[in-house]
């Protein structure tokens, strides 16, 4: 398993490379995130147990990504909800399909390659009180989003989740939500939603689709200079902050989590082109 995931790690590897040499020579800025960047700060590399790399762009640039990676060959695979009807999430995802992976994180298991999370980063509304109510319209889109997907996105044995999730996981295990919402009309109003605040004329910047949701919105202070992380003996650009990035989002994120808590997305390579 150990060999497996390894396998793994060094082929999405080689994608991170692809991705960061075509936003250089695009002059496209990303940023690492979330797990990504914490392995950087905690291991220089892949936490040891990790399965995907995450990555975000401000939403102009990852629109023009999107463009760019329509016009041209990139070397990779793009997968947004506007190109593929097989794609459920709002996020886009790069995938290599010469390693299959197998997910067992949702009701249904999933056959997917060795990938990339490519999520947007968005502005959000600089006047605190419209800022909360902005967050809590996003949580209820994204709330129906995923009822609308139930059996494919939403991780039900997901451990420590807040009373709300766990009322929604509920109703979407019990009632037949699922049939009476389209997922990508839900999907669309998602993405209009969390437009209506530009990148540009924010002093915030979130990753509203993240596995932490409000946990990874941050004033551009903590981000906007940017610095390079080592990764796997390449350099990767990250928020200039990571240490109050990182324990808003984590905590004590020097610890480990406990050894049961360790690859949420329960994925397992089942087999490699040679």
């Amino acid at each position: 398993m150990a060999d497996d995931l390894r396998t793994l790690q060094l082929k999405e590897l080689e994608l991170l490379r692809q991705f960061t040499d075509f936003c250089r020579i695009n002059r496209l800025h990303y940023y690492v995130l979330g797990g990504t960047l914490l392995g950087a700060v905690r291991h220089k590399g892949f936490i040891p147990w990790d399965d995907d790399i995450d990555v975000g762009l401000p939403r102009e640039d990852y629109d023009r990504f999107l463009r760019l990676t329509e016009e041209k060959d990139p070397g990779f695979t793009v997968h947004t909800y506007k190109n593929d009807p097989d794609h459920y999430r709002y996020f886009s995802k790069i995938e290599d399909p010469s390693v299959k992976v197998i997910r067992h994180d949702n009701q249904v298991e999933e056959v997917g390659a060795a990938w990339m999370d490519v999520f947007p980063l968005d502005g959000a509304p600089n006047l605190a009180p419209v800022r909360a109510l902005w967050k809590y319209y996003i949580l209820y889109r994204r709330a129906m989003y995923k009822l609308s997907c139930f059996s494919k996105g939403v991780n039900v044995n997901k451990k420590n989740r807040p009373l709300v999730e766990r009322i929604l996981v509920f109703l979407g295990m019990h009632l037949p939500v699922e049939k009476l919402l389209s997922t990508r009309r839900e999907l669309d109003k998602l993405d209009f939603a969390l437009r209506l605040f530009p990148y540009r004329k924010s002093a915030w910047v979130v990753n509203a689709m993240g596995a932490y949701k409000f946990n990874e919105m941050f004033h551009k202070k903590h981000w906007l200079k940017g610095r390079w992380y080592d990764f796997e003996g390449m350099k990767v650009w990250g928020a200039s902050d990571y240490d109050f990035v990182l324990t808003q989002m984590y905590g004590d994120y020097m610890t480990p989590p406990p050894e049961d808590d360790r690859n949420h997305h329960g994925s397992a390579v089942i087999a490699e082109e040679k």
